[in-house]
């Protein structure tokens, strides 16, 4: 008897192990629009309907979860659940893989052995619909050493053709591109040339590449439409080139500064992010940068963009767009560029030397109102608030200092707020010159020079301005042109005195003279000046007279 019942506990035993079967469950969310989840479980009678007992993965992220759990039953009920029935599926009543029980719609399953259950999508019987997602691929063979005739593109998606997927470089920039339509969530695939010839040889453990036993390929999730990024050939990154860039300032006689940087398209013109380094305190700064684009346009800057280079349109390492002028070149390779002067295109050996020039304007008697004040001239590219004038004592004479090339002719306005006013000129005053259309101020670089204050549209100081008590007959100054010796004859209809002063056209004093009575003359001897423009300005307490004079050449 006792043998009899250790037998059929045996064989109880034997059937209830035998029954136990393993279940695969397959659900694809990526049609779910239903909100945000952190986990899909599967959650059924085999497991008491626990939200959190039979967790599913997604370890290859292409929105498919899955995950196989030991099942004794010979059918189930379940469903797939979220975050410990957070989110649950509402299934179809009558639907080809459901069971209704007491008002309950559940996927029901009967068991015969251990099975992969088809993937199915979130809330359906069906698998989701195959999408086709258009994906635009793109690499760039400008660092490739070999040669080759057609570039392809080749994967699991085209079962690893070396002809079937053919990018092309329509521009001839080398970079080459296709677009194919991909239904798989995810692939691997790589570049090639000419049929397999040649291959990428990309590094296990990269950031875009996925190990696969011996072989080492790109890897991707396709999860829509995309366009990828112009990647190296055999790199995740894109090709770039290393771009010395080297600026000389020792020539440099602007403000004081801490730091220079270079700025341009390709760091966004950010101010501060790329600074240079002077390590051997030659006055040569530089730095190295890794740059994929083919051509650039920047500009040397000091402590950000506290001050930054004016560069002249139409000089040789320029390009003009929009009205900046920047420099500008092409990029073919690495590159260590020349050392160039701040400002210029070329060495400091070949530079003008700079001379500081401090401009004044008096704007004690402008009645309008304004902000800001402005210098705008041949120096800056007319550039409009660029150049701002300060007032620091409050005596409505504002200031400027610009280092400009010497020997430099430069023409200038005073602007108010950038360009909403400017300074108006009839044309034949003794500081102005016209161009065109265009009367604008004039002046000659010599060297270090404050000038002199000048009243807003006018020539001389605001203090002169007035009648200068001339009498009937005026002014007479003779012989003009002349080569050095000039008399000056002047009648007033009173007693006055005053001075006669003679400036060359940046405003620096070259002769003065005191004079008394109710007349002028006087001889004048300017054999040393150089030739050129002058103006003669004739002092009183009353006001100033003004003349421009000319010096031949000799």
């Amino acid at each position: 008897m006792k043998k009899i019942i250790t037998a059929l506990f045996l064989s109880a035993l034997f059937t209830g192990l035998t029954a136990q079967k393993k279940v695969t469950f397959q659900v694809d969310m990526n049609e779910y629009a239903g909100g945000s989840f952190t986990t899909v479980y599967v959650s059924g009678n085999f497991n008491s309907w626990s939200g959190n007992s039979n967790a599913l993965s997604d370890a290859n992220k292409d929105g498919v979860w899955d995950g196989t759990i030991d099942i004794t039953d010979d059918s189930i009920e379940y469903k797939f659940t979220m975050d410990n029935w957070s989110k649950q599926e509402k299934l179809t009543v009558g639907s080809s893989c459901t069971k209704t029980t007491g008002g309950y719609t559940n996927r029901f399953v009967k068991l015969t052995g251990n099975t992969t259950l088809n993937k199915v999508c979130f809330e359906s019987c069906a698998a989701c619909s195959v999408t086709k997602k258009l994906v635009t691929f793109n690499v760039n063979m400008k660092q490739y050493s070999g040669s080759y005739t057609n570039v392809y593109v080749s994967g699991n998606f085209n079962s690893w053709s070396g002809n079937s997927n053919q990018l092309t470089d329509a521009d001839g920039d080398k970079i080459f591109s296709g677009t194919f339509d991909i239904t798989q969530d995810s692939i691997e695939y790589k570049f090639t040339v000419d049929n397999w010839k040649g291959e990428e040889k990309l590094t296990s453990g990269s950031a875009c590449t996925k190990t696969t036993g011996i072989y080492t390929n790109r890897f991707l999730i396709v999860t829509g439409t995309k366009v990828l990024s112009n990647v190296c050939w055999a790199s995740c990154s894109e090709c770039t080139n290393d771009i010395t860039f080297k600026v000389d300032m020792n020539k440099y006689k602007g403000a004081a500064f801490t730091g220079v940087f270079v700025n341009g398209s390709f760091n966004g013109w950010c101010g501060n992010c790329n600074p240079m380094a002077d390590a051997d305190k030659d006055g040569i700064w530089e730095v190295k940068l890794p740059l994929p684009q083919d051509s650039i346009e920047f500009l040397f800057t000091l402590d950000g963009w506290a001050v930054k280079e004016m560069m002249k349109e139409g000089s040789s390492c320029t390009k003009t767009t929009a009205g900046y002028t920047n420099r500008f070149m092409k990029i073919t390779g690495n590159a260590v560029l020349d050392a160039v002067c701040f400002e210029s295109c070329v060495s400091c050996a070949n530079t003008k030397e700079k001379a500081n020039v401090t401009f004044n304007v008096d704007l004690s008697k402008y009645t309008s109102s304004f902000t800001a004040v402005n210098l705008n001239g041949s120096f800056n590219g007319w550039c409009g608030t660029c150049n701002t004038m300060t007032d620091a004592d409050n005596d409505k004479v504002y200031e400027i200092t610009l280092p400009l090339n010497a020997t430099d002719t430069f023409e200038y306005l005073f602007t108010l707020d950038g360009w909403a006013t400017k300074e108006t000129f009839a044309g034949g005053e003794s500081c102005t010159k016209t161009t065109g259309q265009f009367t604008n101020r004039m002046g000659v670089v010599k060297a270090d020079t404050t000038l002199p204050a000048v009243c807003w549209e006018k020539c001389v100081s605001c203090a002169t301005l007035g009648n200068a008590n001339i009498a009937s007959g005026g002014v007479k100054v003779y012989p003009n042109p002349g080569n050095g010796l000039f008399v000056v004859n002047a009648m007033f209809s009173s007693m006055t005195s005053g001075s006669i002063e003679i400036t060359d056209v940046v405003g620096q004093k070259i002769y003065s003279k005191g004079f008394s009575g109710n007349s002028i003359n006087t001889e004048i001897n300017l054999n040393s000046a150089k030739p050129g423009m002058y103006l003669i300005v004739i002092n009183t307490a009353e006001g100033s007279y003004q003349e421009r004079i000319f010096i031949n050449s000799k």
